[in-house]
C-alpha cells in the first residue's frame, strides 16, 4: 500500500514544478466572455490530461464542454476554466508567492484545484495504472453554465459519483451541500417627461424599480432566502423623469421548490404606479445541492479511509452555487471542494495556500489510488 508520506516527498520534490504550471494557467487569463481565451486554456488542458485521460469527447461552438476519460468510467472529477476576472486583472493581482500564499486571478477559484488533480494523475500513474475515471471542464461556470447545461448533462451520462475541484471551505472543509442560486433581472417601463415643466406628464421607472426591489428583498426574506442587488440602472438625464429602469439581483436559497415559489410571485407582480410595466426574467439558475443516501454512504466511506492515513475529512454547506448542483440533481452522488482553501475569490486580493495546494494533491492522488473501493 502506498504510504502518505512518499507522496508528499514526491510533491515536496516537484513544488517549483507544481507553482509553475500554476502560474500557466494563472497567466492565461480566461474571463467567461472571453470565448477565445477560454478555448486558449481548455486547448492547453486537453494537451495536459491527454497523456493520463486520451479519450476526449468536446461538445459545444462559442460555449465548449471538455471530457476527458480512460475507460468506462462511473467516477469523474469536475472543473472549470473560466474566471470572473476580466482580462488584465493580472496587473492589479499579479501571479506571485509571499508568505505561503500563492496571488492571481482564477488561482483559488478555480485553476489551483484543475492543477491538484494533474499532479494527483501524475503522482498516481508514477505508483501504478489510473483506474477508468474522468474529468469533464465547463467554459461558462460562472454565469451560471446557462448555455453549456445541455451538453453537460449528455456529457455526465453514466456517472455514479462526482468529486468537485472547486476550493476548499476554511478549514479545508468539503463541501457536502450548496445553495441555488437565481439570477434575476427585473425592467420596469415608464413615461419620459421634463422634470420641472410637465412631471406629472411622467411615470418614473426608477420609482417603481425601487419599490418592486422592496417589495421582492421582503419576499425573499420571509422565504429564507439571502437578496443582493448587484447590478441597477436607468434614467437619462436629472431633469427627465426615466422612463426605462432594470436591476440584476443575486437571490441564495436552500429549499429544492423556492424557484417555483419565486415563479408563482413574479407571475403575480403589478406596478405601483399606474400606467408603469414590469417584467422579471431568469438570467440564470443553479440548484441547491442537497444530500442524497449515496452521497452520505461515499462521505462516511473516505472519512474513514482519509482517517486511516492521519488526515482528517470535514465538511460543510457552501453558500455559493456550483456545477456539483446539477450533477447531484442528475443523481450522481457528489461531493465538492477537493481544491485547495485560499481567500478572495472573486475578488483582486485571490490566493491560495501553498501548503493547502499541496495537502490537496495528496488526497487527490490518495483518491483516485483507491476509487476502487470508496466509490464501487
Amino acid at each position: 500500500m502506498v504510504q502518505r508520506e512518499d507522496i508528499e516527498a514526491l510533491v515536496r520534490e516537484k513544488r517549483e514544478e507544481i507553482i509553475s504550471l500554476l502560474k500557466d494557467f494563472v497567466e492565461l487569463e480566461s474571463p467567461t466572455e472571453d470565448r477565445d481565451a477560454v478555448h486558449a486554456l481548455g486547448d492547453m488542458a486537453a494537451e495536459l490530461f491527454r497523456p493520463f485521460l486520451p479519450q476526449k469527447k468536446v461538445l459545444g461552438d462559442e460555449y465548449r464542454v471538455y471530457r476527458f476519460s480512460k475507460g468506462r468510467p462511473k467516477v469523474v472529477f469536475l472543473g472549470h476554466l473560466d474566471t470572473v476576472h476580466p482580462r488584465g486583472t493580472l496587473s492589479k493581482n499579479p501571479f506571485r508567492e509571499e508568505d505561503g500564499r500563492i496571488y492571481g486571478p482564477g488561482v483559488l477559484d478555480m485553476k489551483g484545484g484543475i492543477v491538484a488533480f494533474y499532479f494527483a494523475l501524475k503522482f498516481a500513474r508514477a505508483v501504478e495504472e489510473l483506474p477508468s475515471l474522468a474529468l469533464i471542464l465547463n467554459s461558462e461556470e460562472e454565469k451560471g453554465s446557462t448555455h453549456t447545461l445541455d451538453n453537460m448533462r449528455r456529457l455526465a451520462n453514466g456517472f455514479k459519483y462526482c468529486f468537485g475541484l472547486e476550493p476548499s471551505s476554511p478549514g479545508g472543509k468539503l463541501k457536502t451541500s450548496r445553495k441555488g442560486v437565481i439570477s434575476l433581472k427585473i425592467e420596469t417601463r415608464g413615461r419620459k417627461a421634463h422634470a420641472g415643466l410637465a412631471p406629472e406628464k411622467g411615470i418614473n421607472a426608477i420609482d417603481e424599480l425601487i419599490e418592486q426591489l422592496a417589495q421582492l428583498k421582503e419576499w425573499v426574506k420571509v422565504n429564507e432566502g439571502n437578496f443582493n442587488i448587484g447590478v441597477i440602472g436607468g434614467g437619462e438625464k436629472p431633469n427627465v423623469i426615466p422612463g426605462e429602469a432594470f436591476a440584476v439581483v443575486d437571490i441564495r436559497f436552500e429549499e429544492e421548490d423556492f424557484a417555483e415559489k419565486l415563479r408563482k410571485y413574479m407571475g403575480e407582480v403589478s406596478p405601483f404606479k399606474s400606467g408603469a410595466l414590469v417584467r422579471m426574467s431568469f438570467n440564470s439558475f443553479v440548484p441547491p445541492l442537497q444530500p442524497s443516501i449515496t452521497q452520505r454512504k461515499l462521505y462516511a466511506r473516505l472519512k474513514e479511509f482519509f482517517s486511516s492515513y492521519g488526515m482528517e475529512l470535514d465538511e460543510t454547506s457552501s453558500p455559493g452555487g456550483a456545477d456539483t448542483s446539477w450533477f447531484s440533481r442528475w443523481g450522481i452522488a457528489s461531493i465538492d471542494g477537493w481544491g485547495p482553501e485560499g481567500e478572495g475569490a472573486h475578488s483582486d486580493d485571490e490566493f491560495v495556500y501553498l501548503s493547502s495546494l499541496e495537502k490537496r494533491i495528496v488526497m487527490l492522488t490518495l483518491l483516485i489510488l483507491n476509487l476502487k473501493r470508496l466509490a464501487p
